[in-house]
């Protein structure tokens, strides 16, 4: 209620719709994206399924993945959950002779995973309630690094790749988003016939995502990524 005291007329304050409130808070996070640029490190962000059990072989590949990845002291960020994302992790710890310094963090979402706890292997957990702050957190970690999509994932890998690719379209982003394995290079083929093949994108935006047989066959993008990077930050 707006005060009486000075002759006003006391009315009531009409609260801002849900809409505009969302508005508001999406118009400042864009400012504060536009005037923050992100922490200029490299980091590997992998995105992979919650529900791999730890004897598929997949399990295995992301975890050698990450251990090759940490033992070039590169950091890793995953969802922080179990399955792909506890294998990555539990790889880069290990990579990095468990050193205190190991840059292993998880950005997790409290409604996925069943409540389940971040997994053990990180050394920094962020907590979400909302997949859209998630996603923005992952583009952030990710900026001036590496995107892999592990081999198996399911919806919330497709909508993390989609993201991924389209800010690379838009270049917004310029990292190597890395696909393993036939699923991928599937959905690659899908959206040859469904997108490019229907006049829907540019032929070369088919090319952001490079797809690769076998987890280590991103090894050699990422290192050549990391070079340019270093050599970029030393230059200024």
């Amino acid at each position: 209620m707006v005060p009486s005291g000075t002759g006003t007329e006391t009315r009531p304050l009409t609260p801002p719709t849900a809409e505009e409130a969302f508005a508001e808070a999406w118009q400042g996070l864009e400012r504060l994206d536009q005037s923050l640029t992100p922490e200029r490190k490299f980091r590997v962000v992998l995105f992979g399924s919650a529900r791999v059990p730890e004897d598929d072989p997949v399990y295995g590949d992301c975890y050698q993945l990450g251990k090759a990845i940490g033992q070039h002291r590169i950091g890793g960020v995953t969802g922080g959950g179990p399955s792909l994302m506890t294998a990555f992790n539990k790889g880069i710890v290990e990579g990095w002779a468990g050193q205190p310094e190991a840059y292993s963090h998880g950005v997790c979402i409290k409604q996925i995973n069943r409540d389940e706890a971040p997994n053990v292997f990180l050394r920094q957990a962020y907590y979400h309630r909302l997949i859209l702050t998630r996603l923005h957190q992952f583009v952030r970690l990710g900026h001036w690094g590496a995107i892999i999509l592990a081999e198996k994932g399911g919806y919330g890998s497709d909508l993390e790749k989609a993201l991924i690719h389209q800010l690379l379209q838009f270049r917004q982003m310029d990292v190597p988003l890395i696909a393993i394995g036939p699923m991928w290079k599937a959905r690659k083929a899908w959206e040859k016939a469904w997108i490019i093949d229907q006049n829907l994108a540019e032929p070369h935006d088919l090319d952001y995502m490079q797809c690769v047989p076998k987890a280590m066959d991103a090894l050699p993008i990422i290192l050549e990524a990391h070079a340019r990077y270093k050599a970029k930050k030393a230059a200024g």
